[in-house]
């Protein structure tokens, strides 16, 4: 930042007051220290402050209070809750509210000091993105032509009323449609062509000519011109165009003006699918720390310990930033998928419990399972994750209790249901019907519920990311979600997935762990992250091995140059500067054969599938990890064909 960041201190104890106002003017920020929730929300009526620290026990409002006054009025002010008595409600509606961060008294200065750097940072790429997102919206309020953007799959990802209208499609069809689905099969060499020939070699098309089709089935004509979209290192992520109808007039100009709001909510799953990606890695590494120090911990001390059960609320608080991030992967449909085949009926039947302890003993579950194995191809962990949010949609909309009841049966989706659907695969599916007896919805709730951060829920009830979540992962295993529902009369959401071959080896939702999880053999530890190295070596010694530990590729490799002992496994990150996991594994396997290895990452699967670490019948572990689910991984991966 070009000036000292402004930090607003707002705690009604004088001496912490005084000595943070203090420590920050050192560490280069301009602070200004209050006493009361009041003088706050003055003070930032007459300046801004891109970061407010925020005590929640104030003598004269809550601190929550503060802080959803703040978000209404400063929406891009950042603000970090300290509190010193922390409890997981306050923390949940902390983060509800749009909290930064929570932390809680005495808290470690020097984190503190970096987390208002982020959150500093956060202001000003919220100005920034304002900013942008004003000249975008001015730019396409003044366009009269449709616009669409579609990712590298062809997948339509955003577009405008004109696009829309031309067309004769409602968003939500669209959302599940490709370019090509709107173009008449005659056309498809010239599209591959053109993005082949001219997009991806040169940035942008001639202005050329194709066909379009309707909804209604009409074809028509149109003149369009393709630019190609990039991130940062080059790397193509979509494509934009200027769509024109030039068998038409142009309709009315105030209504090819008019921006749809599906616009703006696609821009949000974009940014969200960049945010998830980028950090999945590092906070992973960190998650790993928590979890696997917190599980040694837990493991180590008695029951009856005073810590015990704040160990346990700090392991429980690093499990649920687990499944956030999990969340959020599979929100943009980059989350690593442990595929194999599953029989659908197993995975519901599994859980039912704690379905049934979900939805509360006011509403009946009611299971009607086909007699016959249903296997797909599937993560049964991402399944239930769907199961699981559709249930609590269910439970809500149920406020004085109901029916929920969950089908199974094999169908046959044949070319007349693909042409009425989009987008359809004709062919053998498994249904999964999830019904409920609640209100229902209108068609124009339908219409929008698997948006992003679409909910009819209050601010403190839901984020509208569970639908959005479940339609990502959904997609991401190949398969279709669709929604039925009439206003008093209950929904039904059908999940299609692809039926797996009957030949295919059907595997058990949790198959049993090794019996011993001890060993002696001598493992290569190659990890960059210090934090993740030293937590791994720990587990892997108590287990009994013995280790060998290299902070990257080429110290793994120089660490063998000197040692001549016998060396059973590899275990190494996939993304290490210099030289990557798999770089490092094919060289070790050219001097020693019979190593096995174990590749473990916390980066999200389009990161790493190019680098062949996810190919079929390589051994993988997805960080954070557990260390009772790295021991696990470790003997099934020294154990597997072993006489």
């Amino acid at each position: 930042m070009n000036e000292p960041v402004r930090v607003l201190i707002v705690d009604d104890e004088l001496l912490l007051r005084k000595t943070m106002e203090d420590i920050l003017k050192q560490r280069g920020f301009a602070p200004l220290a209050v006493a009361t929730g009041q003088q706050a929300l003055e003070e930032l009526g007459r300046r801004e402050y891109p970061v407010v620290l925020l005590d929640l026990r104030l003598e004269d409002m809550p601190g929550l209070e503060v802080l959803r006054q703040i978000r209404e009025r400063w929406a891009d002010t950042q603000c970090i809750l300290l509190t010193g008595h922390a409890s997981q409600d306050s923390a949940i509606e902390a983060v509800n509210l749009g909290a930064y961060s929570y932390v809680t008294k005495p808290c470690d200065m020097e984190q503190l000091l970096l987390t208002i750097r982020h959150a500093g940072e956060k202001w000003l790429m919220a100005g920034s993105l304002r900013r942008s997102e004003a000249r975008y919206r001015r730019l396409h309020e003044s366009m009269r032509d449709a616009f669409v953007v579609v990712d590298m799959e062809g997948r339509l990802l955003e577009w405008n009323k004109a696009y829309r209208s031309m067309l004769g499609y409602t968003d939500a069809e669209l959302l599940r449609m490709t370019y090509m689905d709107l173009t008449p099969p005659a056309w498809w060499t010239m599209e591959k062509q053109i993005v082949e020939g001219q997009i991806l070699p040169f940035g942008f098309s001639d202005v050329y000519e194709k066909e379009y089709r309707r909804r209604d089935g009409s074809i028509f004509p149109v003149e369009l011109r393709t630019y190609l979209l990039q991130e940062q290192d080059g790397r193509p992520s979509g494509m934009w165009a200027i769509v024109r109808d030039i068998s038409q007039r142009r309709k009315d100009e105030e209504e090819r003006r008019r921006l749809e709001e599906q616009l703006r909510q696609a821009q949000k799953l974009e940014a969200i699918g960049r945010l998830a990606g980028g950090v999945a890695h590092d906070f992973n590494n960190l998650l790993s720390a928590i979890l696997g120090y917190g599980e040694l911990l837990l493991l180590d001390i008695n029951k009856e310990h005073p810590f015990y059960e704040p160990l346990q609320q700090i392991y429980q608080a690093g499990m649920r930033a687990r499944d956030l991030t999990r969340q959020l992967l599979a929100f943009s449909r980059k989350q690593l998928l442990a595929m194999q085949v599953v029989d659908i009926n197993n995975v519901v039947k599994g859980f039912e419990k704690l379905l049934g302890r979900v939805i509360g003993e006011d509403v009946a579950l009611q299971l009607q399972l086909l007699a016959q194995s249903l296997p797909v191809m599937a993560d049964t962990s991402q399944l239930e994750q769907v199961l699981m949010n559709l249930a609590i949609n269910a439970r809500d909309a149920m406020p004085e209790g109901g029916t929920l009841s969950i089908e199974t049966s094999r169908v046959i989706l044949d070319e007349h249901y693909a042409d009425q659907r989009f987008s359809v695969t004709p062919g053998n599916y498994v249904l999964i019907a999830v019904s409920d007896s609640g209100c229902g919805m209108d068609s124009d709730t339908m219409a929008l519920i698997f948006e992003p951060f679409f909910t009819t829920k209050t601010r403190d009830k839901g984020t509208g990311l569970g639908l959005a979540t479940s339609y990502g992962i959904i997609k991401q295993h190949g398969g279709y979600i669709w929604v039925y529902s009439e206003p008093g009369r209950g929904t039904t959401f059908k999940i299609y997935l692809p039926l797996a071959s009957a030949t295919a080896d059907m595997r058990k939702s949790h198959g049993p762990e090794p019996s011993d999880l001890r060993g002696n053999e001598t493992i290569l530890l190659a990890e960059d992250d210090q934090q993740m190295r030293n937590l791994t070596r720990i587990i892997l010694m108590r287990q009994g091995y013995t280790v060998l530990v290299a902070e990257n590729g080429q110290a793994a490799l120089a660490l063998l140059d000197h040692y001549q002992g016998p060396l059973h496994l590899l275990l190494t990150d996939v993304v290490m500067p210099g030289m990557n996991g798999k770089e490092l594994s094919d060289r070790i396997s050219a001097r020693r054969p019979g190593v096995k290895v174990l590749f473990m990452s916390g980066y999200s699967g389009n990161v790493i599938a190019h680098r062949g670490v996810l190919d079929e019948g390589v051994n993988f572990i997805a960080k954070p990890f557990s260390a009772q689910t790295v021991a696990v991984k470790i003997r099934e991966v020294l154990e597997a064909d072993a006489p």
